[in-house]
């Protein structure tokens, strides 16, 4: 019997500190224990301590978890953490942002003063400062942005569970041990930022690369403003709408955007200055990168056209996701990548911006749940959760164990393909995996995405309504 099992047992967030290969040899029996004991535990934590929770149980009549699949009617859509009136950030009242937010989290923000805060950087910086929660935040193509209540603990320990991950994804101690033997960084995006990439990666630097003197980022000081993001959503809705040069921009903002728009010119001659800048500093020495394929495919493309190979040592270690990012690559760019960069070792990960552990992919091409993930697969028209059991095609929902000072629960915007329930993944590995067929319904219903909760429906409106009163 596993020694992880009887931990996971008493608490989820034990898996923070443990092997992380155990999580995967869990029996069947013993994963819907843990899955039942932690859904009971959270619901047991939160629906007293988070408003908006407790007024959907409330309203659904659920007072208690007996079975795996009661918790589904409480399972928040994912466009809850973006239910907020856009008027908001339009006319920057973020006290009236706040009082939403705080019916999001265990987390005390009533002493938070926003008071002549005008702008989405500077909310997000004073709640870095005032409170425990370090909020991060989606970027929304309609200029909504999602804004998740993480704490700060909690980041701590995601990014410890990803350096487990690593050490232990091909079995115990298999991998590089990234927090105690620290590995130069080398990361062309930004550090800084309140998206789940930034945050995560900041804590990186000390945890895994031993400071900042070992890091390297392609924007080292400047910030990934959630505000630019916004507005270059509420700009493409606009000219959607035929309504460009209706927005009333501040010029504060006009300036930020003005900032971003000369900092993405200039970013062809940035990345190669970046690119010196590694080979100066880090070139033949193993090293963590994070990048995704389309990036490293204009590298490797350069460098290889330069007759530039084996940039980095072969020990060295990359982190990726999110696929091709809509471009279309040729089909040995991986080869040439590999080519380039000197070493092929990876991790590639499926996951979201709600959630605190991802799904690595193992060499069969699927992404496995850890065991702090309880998965659920719902049938698109009702709603309503398809068995635990055989191969299962619908909408992706989940509960993260993990969350604790936020609900983890969440429907999902993916169609996805879900097995393992019955027998082990070709890798050897035990528990659901997702195929690698994961598409967003907003793309197969041509841009929308109705989301149909199981439960009674008019429970999730009320709960809305709720949340909403907080902003008046």
């Amino acid at each position: 019997m596993s020694s992880l099992y009887p931990r996971l047992l008493e608490d989820p967030a034990h898996y923070f500190d443990a092997p992380y290969d155990a999580g995967y040899t869990l029996s069947r029996k013993q994963l819907d224990e843990v899955h039942l004991a932690g859904l009971q535990k959270r619901f047991h934590e939160l629906a007293p301590a988070i408003a908006t929770l407790g007024a959907l149980a409330e309203e659904q009549g659920i007072r208690e978890i007996r079975q795996i699949d009661d918790v589904v009617p409480l399972l928040f859509p994912h466009t809850v953490y973006k239910s907020y009136p856009l008027s908001i950030i339009e006319r920057g009242e973020f006290d009236r942002l706040t009082r939403w937010l705080s019916g999001l989290t265990t987390s005390d923000l009533s002493q938070v003063d926003a008071r002549g805060i005008d702008c989405i950087d500077d909310w997000i910086a004073l709640l870095d400062k005032s409170t425990d929660v370090r909020v991060l935040h989606t970027f929304g193509t309609s200029g909504k942005l999602s804004f998740i209540p993480r704490s700060e603990k909690l980041w701590q320990q995601q990014v410890r569970l990803t350096g487990h991950c690593l050490r232990d994804w091909n079995g115990a101690n298999s991998g590089p041990d990234l927090i105690r033997n620290h590995m130069p960084m080398v990361i062309p995006s930004y550090r800084h930022g309140a998206g789940s990439i930034h945050r995560g990666m900041n804590r990186m630097v000390d945890l895994f690369a031993g400071g900042s003197d070992n890091a390297l980022f392609l924007y080292e000081k400047e910030y990934f403003s959630a505000d630019v993001a916004s507005l270059a959503g509420r700009l493409r809705a606009a000219e959607a709408r035929g309504e460009q040069g209706q927005l009333a921009l501040s010029p504060s903002l006009l300036a930020r955007r003005d900032e971003f728009a000369r900092r993405e010119a200039e970013r062809p001659a940035r990345m190669q200055l970046f690119f010196e800048q590694v080979m100066d500093r880090f070139a033949g020495q193993d090293v963590f990168l994070f990048a995704v394929w389309p990036i490293l495919y204009e590298w490797a493309e350069a460098g290889l056209g330069r007759g530039i190979k084996n940039v980095f040592g072969p020990n060295s270690i990359l982190t990726t996701g999110g696929g091709s990012k809509g471009r279309v690559l040729p089909d040995n760019y991986r080869e040439q990548i590999w080519e380039f960069l000197g070493f092929s070792r990876f991790f590639e990960y499926y996951s979201m911006s709600e959630i605190i552990p991802s799904c690595p992919r193992c060499d069969a091409g699927h992404f496995h749940i850890p065991p702090t993930l309880v998965p659920f697969v719902l049938d698109p028209e009702s709603g309503k959760p398809l068995p635990r059991s055989g191969t299962q095609t619908g909408r992706f929902a989940l509960m993260d164990l993990m969350a604790d000072n936020y609900w983890g629960g969440l429907i999902t915007g993916d169609e996805v393909t879900l097995s393992g329930w019955d027998q082990p993944c070709a890798c050897g590995r035990h528990g659901p995996y997702l195929h690698s067929t994961i598409r967003r319904f907003s793309e197969k219903q041509g841009g929308d995405d109705k989301i149909n909760c199981a439960g009674a429906p008019e429970a999730h409106d009320k709960a809305i309504e709720y949340l909403l009163q907080r902003t008046e």
